[in-house]
């Protein structure tokens, strides 16, 4: 193999491709791409979450194993192999992943000594109560608000807890990172791995909430107010470095870009849209809009997209918003009404509009932006039947979606919002976020955003990157019932968080 096959270019041709590795909460996904942005071919593996209730304690332990996430990169790793000579056309790949799920590992032999703790653990939650930090201070350092779903009390708490993380450090082999830099040390030659570190790009990094947001680099305060030791953790490069290469067969393949999944998704179609706001429905909501201000209005978050090697280069940062409840509320929602969440019922539910009263204030997962509270039980208006709970769950979601765009508009209002996920499927869902935002929603078919948006990123954003999709387009239209119930929403939610 030559060395200009094993060094990353940033020209490339149009007969190309491209591999990027999309590791999510459900499952892991290995695609490939050409040059325009069409899926070659795609295949997936899945991983487990386990729930693990431990005595004595109000936090759950949510888990996967680092090892099966590994064995399933692997695995379709293999399966690109079914491209044949096609193989040698793959020029560069990219990780996206979970921002805040990490492990434990020993960085001699590559041995787990944790399960992965998923992004919904919040196990370190009692570390925050001796954080001398306000929310404001951290937001100025890192971008975020101190929480517990973030790395630094989960890293703590492995610091504290695991005989085998305390044996490895006295061995001066621990490494504690996210799942990118564990899956980089094992995948890479390495070679490239001298000095046993690993590597994690800005995104990744900073929702370990140990990373300055204007230095690029782990913050020496917040590593000192966390207790986490700066040796255990990986090195922070761009996210267009260089990672390190790997090989499928005989071809060798450098990763050249990684990314936070949510910041990937917005590459999709190539360059993000400045005015558009992106949401993305599943487990929660995500919004997101681009903007140069780090400065972002209370209770949303800063994130870096895409940080690049060359200092003249654009650089990308979004406006964040978190909504907890959306699909992870079903199984509440299914205890409150006796029955069973499926499309059919949802739509059921979504046709009704009723005048009176049919609200729920929604606090399952912990209410997100902008409001930021772990102290509030949800709840339902009185007298609800099965399906207007329903309506109601689900509403609470796009009303909560809604006030976090309308606190982006600061940045003029949006052009329009890009909208993906599980309940985007339902044109109601689209069609009650146009009527409320006085924008229009656009809905594409493709359901491989985020690892799309990763192969965009190893090819290096090119012009060229216009992959073709269908688009279904909501208008703004009169709603005067929503609208009230909007309005009635917001009022028992300013007197539920007083």
């Amino acid at each position: 193999m030559s060395q200009q096959q094993n060094t990353p270019s940033n020209t490339f041709l149009a007969t190309d491709l491209f591999l990027a590795i999309d590791q999510g909460g459900q499952s892991t996904r290995v695609a490939v791409y050409s040059a325009t942005g069409e899926q070659i071919c795609c295949f997936s593996a899945a991983c487990v979450t386990q729930h693990r209730q431990i005595e004595n304690s109000a936090y759950p332990h949510i888990e996967q194993d680092g090892e099966e996430i590994l064995a399933g990169i692997r695995t379709c790793l293999q399966k690109i192999q079914q491209l044949g000579g096609d193989v040698a056309r793959i020029k560069a790949a990219s990780f996206a992943g979970q921002g805040s799920s990490l492990l434990c590992w020993d960085n001699k032999t590559g041995e787990v000594l944790t399960p992965v703790l998923s992004w919904q653990d919040v196990r370190g939650e009692p570390y925050l109560h001796n954080i001398p930090l306000t929310h404001t201070q951290t937001q100025q350092l890192t971008g975020l608000r101190l929480s517990p779903h973030y790395g630094a009390t989960k890293m703590h708490w492995c610091l504290e807890h695991s005989d085998a993380v305390a044996q490895a450090q006295q061995n001066n082999s621990l490494s504690i990172g996210p799942i990118v830099s564990y899956i980089f040390w094992h995948l890479c030659d390495k070679k490239i791995n001298s000095g046993q570190q690993a590597y994690v790009d800005p995104g990744h990094a900073q929702r370990t909430l140990l990373w300055n947001l204007q230095r690029n680099t782990w913050d020496l305060t917040l590593l000192y107010t966390f207790g986490i030791p700066r040796a255990v953790l990986p090195i922070c490069k761009y996210h267009n470095s260089h990672f390190g290469n790997f090989k499928i067969g005989d071809h060798s393949i450098p990763f050249t870009a990684s990314a936070r999944d949510q910041g990937a998704s917005l590459f999709a179609r190539g360059l993000p849209e400045p005015g558009a706001c992106y949401v993305n429905i599943g487990t929660g909501a995500f919004i997101q809009r681009l903007s140069e201000n780090l400065n972002a209005p209370e209770g949303l978050l800063v994130s870096p997209l895409w940080l690049p090697e060359d200092a003249t280069s654009k650089k990308y940062y979004a406006w964040e918003a978190t909504v907890n409840g959306a699909a992870a509320a079903i199984s509440f929602i299914q205890q409150h009404t006796g029955l069973e969440i499926t499309p059919h019922e949802m739509d059921c539910a979504l046709d009704l509009n009723p005048a009176g009263d049919c609200y729920f204030l929604n606090a399952v997962g912990g209410l997100s932006a902008p409001y930021w509270r772990t102290d509030l039980q949800s709840r339902f208006s009185n007298n609800l039947s099965a399906h207007e709970k329903i309506l109601a769950w689900i509403e609470s979601v796009i009303f909560q979606i809604v006030i976090n765009v309308q606190l982006m508009n600061q940045l003029g209002d949006a052009k329009k919002i890009i909208i993906s996920g599980g309940f985007s499927k339902a044109d109601s869902v689209c069609q009650k976020i146009a009527d409320l935002t006085c924008s229009n929603v656009h809905r594409s078919d493709n359901a491989d955003a985020t690892v799309q948006g990763a192969a965009c990123m190893a090819a290096g954003l090119p012009q060229s990157w216009n992959p073709a999709l269908h688009e279904d387009v909501f208008n703004p239209q009169q709603n005067p019932l929503l609208l009230h119930r909007f309005t009635r929403w917001q009022a028992e939610m300013q007197e539920w968080l007083a």
